[in-house]
């Protein structure tokens, strides 16, 4: 018997409206700004769709993901007016970077995903989140495994040797 696996495919980064305070070094999302994110053609089509997201800021060339859900209903319900509390606490203190969000769905117009799978595609995407940054807002099953690979898995900086490449090749990781 073959197993059956639910693809999923990451859309974004996608860029939040936002406001800035105090000569640019607060900002807000406000409740018209997450609004007239839904209005922007290239996430129209994913507003209806299930799945999980990350809330980033973007400063340079990379990413800091602060903010890890899942949507069991839709994005457009759940990803951003319900979490401005969250994201607002992230980039009102004046943290460098702009706000994203990157959506972790179904690919074309599938819009569905079971239940179980976004549970368990959220606990490693919370897991992977918190280990690149311990100020993760949303830390429940967060909870560090205490090993790594090197080169693999949650095995630190540097340059990943051969081996190891081959290695995450050949396991697809």
């Amino acid at each position: 018997m073959a197993f059956k696996q639910t693809q999923l495919v990451v859309l974004g980064p996608y860029s939040i409206p936002y406001e800035k305070h105090d000569r640019g070094t607060s900002k807000q999302i406000t409740k018209e700004k997450a609004k007239s994110f839904w209005d922007q053609e290239e996430v129209k089509q994913i507003a209806m769709k299930q799945g999980c997201y990350v809330f980033a800021t973007k400063a340079g060339k990379g990413f800091t993901p602060w903010y890890v859900g899942k949507a069991t209903k839709s994005f457009k319900q759940e990803a951003l007016q319900p979490k401005l509390t969250h994201y607002n606490e992230v980039i009102f203190k004046g943290k460098k970077g702009k706000p994203v969000i990157f959506f972790v769905a179904r690919p074309s117009n599938l819009k569905k995903i079971p239940s179980k799978q976004i549970n368990e595609v959220e606990k490693f995407l919370i897991q992977s989140a918190y280990y690149k940054n311990p100020g993760l807002k949303n830390k429940q099953n967060a909870k560090q495994h205490g090993w790594g690979i090197a080169g693999v898995i949650r095995g630190g900086k540097g340059k990943a040797p051969v081996n190891a490449k081959q290695f995450k090749n050949m396991l697809d990781l």
